[in-house]
């Protein structure tokens, strides 16, 4: 006779069973679909590879671009900025009164304040080579203007010595990363500039100027290169000809130093609020405005419309090549699937199975695509002199677009395992 127990017993071994089918077989499914054929799973893995690499150099590219027009306020040794609220970009000329910058100091938490000057449209530097083969004539070059005692600019390889021997009038330091001959006619590999080497004498603005030593910095879209002169310098040599009255009234930058210990977002709200009244100085952390800067080379150019149509270009080539890999695997496996229907297994576990298989693609894909992605970049980074520069940050972003991707084409390839039906396939 049965009893209760073993009737309960007997339900329960039933349920156990049923729960152990539908768990998921100790098999990796996904894995074995697209690793049973080595040559057909690399095959894969390289046109995921592909798409990567495609969405990795625009994102790059757009970048560098980005960064390339930051990087002298990268380099300034103060965390607060003051300039003109109407300076949209480093480019143009409004600049802030010096007599306004000078207001600063008396700020709690202030420990110096100091002006920096930037010229981009009048000043040029001329060719320093002798030879005919060689480009003649003057380039543009952004000249910085700064006290060389202040501690204003961190450039590597300059040394106090140089910038104490700035302190003589008629004398620079030059980017060592200013743009290359544009028609290689010079084969020795020197700038548009000529030859650059500490003791060379070339003229900027017109005047006789001794070059004292190289830092480097890069060119980017307003100009070819850069020079950094002291204050004394940049007065005669560059302003005075245009603005004979008052050359140094208003400078581009004032840089704020803080004390030791001093709360930036307190010592900006206390800059702020002593600047709100006249409204003609914007108060920013350098952080914000290297943001400042890139917005607006992202808004106001096409680097923003042409390398991000770039990015999502790679992303839809990377959306149909994971689709149509995914949409093939399934149709190859019809049976095996039919056959998982029929035995008990739901929509739902083999549509994860698909799921998963994206996601292996996604890394199979990734890692040789990053590999050729940062390769890439030093070879741009080489030959052209833009920055090139892969962060965790840019790195983490490139590996979620690839992930999206392909989940993406996982989901809409999940529809083809939903529709088999076992009495169709046998």
């Amino acid at each position: 006779m049965t009893t209760l127990e073993d009737h309960t017993r007997h339900h329960a071994e039933r349920d156990d069973c049923t729960q152990n089918l539908m768990r998921p077989p100790p098999v990796p499914l996904a894995w074995k679909n697209l690793a049973h054929d080595k040559v057909r799973f690399a095959l894969f893995a390289s046109g995921i590879g592909f798409a990567v690499v495609l969405m990795g150099v625009q994102y790059g590219i757009m970048n560098a671009m980005l960064d390339s027009n930051t990087v002298l306020i990268q380099r300034l040794k103060g965390e607060i900025v003051l300039i003109n609220p109407n300076k949209a970009s480093l480019l143009f000329r409004e600049g802030v009164s010096r007599r306004r910058v000078a207001e600063a100091e008396g700020v709690a938490g202030v420990r110096s304040v100091t002006p920096v000057y930037a010229e981009y449209a009048t000043a040029s530097l001329r060719h320093t080579a002798n030879d005919p083969a060689a480009r003649t004539g003057t380039r543009r070059v952004r000249v910085i203007g700064v006290d060389p005692n202040a501690d204003a600019l961190d450039l590597p390889g300059v040394s106090a010595k140089d910038w104490q021997e700035l302190n003589t009038p008629g004398t620079a330091l030059y980017d060592r990363k200013s743009r290359a001959h544009p028609d290689q006619v010079n084969h020795r590999g020197e700038t548009v500039f000529g030859k650059l080497e500490p003791g060379a004498r070339t003229e900027l603005a017109g005047r006789d100027i001794r070059l004292v030593a190289g830092f480097e910095m890069g060119f980017d879209f307003g100009t070819d290169g850069s020079v950094v002169v002291s204050d004394r310098t940049f007065e005669k040599w560059v302003r005075e000809p245009y603005y004979p009255a008052e050359p140094m009234a208003e400078c581009d930058i004032g840089l704020v130093k803080l004390q030791p210990g001093a709360d930036v977002n307190a010592v900006k709200a206390a800059l702020q609020k002593k600047f709100a009244e006249g409204g003609d100085v914007l108060v920013l952390t350098r952080d914000e405005m290297v943001s400042r800067e890139k917005s607006f080379w992202w808004t106001n150019t096409p680097i923003g419309f042409a390398f991000g149509a770039g990015v999502l270009l790679g992303f839809v080539v990377g959306m149909v090549i994971c689709y149509q890999i995914l949409a093939s695997d399934v149709a190859d496996h019809l049976p095996e699937y039919a056959t998982l229907k029929a035995i008990g297994y739901t929509n739902r576990y083999l549509s994860w199975i698909v799921l998963q298989e994206s996601l292996i693609l996604a890394v199979a894909g990734f890692v040789p695509g990053m590999i050729v992605t940062y390769a890439t970049y030093l070879a741009l980074t080489e030959i052209t002199g833009l920055p090139l520069i892969l962060t965790p940050g840019r790195f983490a972003l490139l590996l979620a677009l690839t992930a999206v991707m392909c989940v993406a084409s996982g989901l809409l390839a999940v529809s083809k395992v939903k529709k088999v039906d076992p009495a169709d396939v046998f």
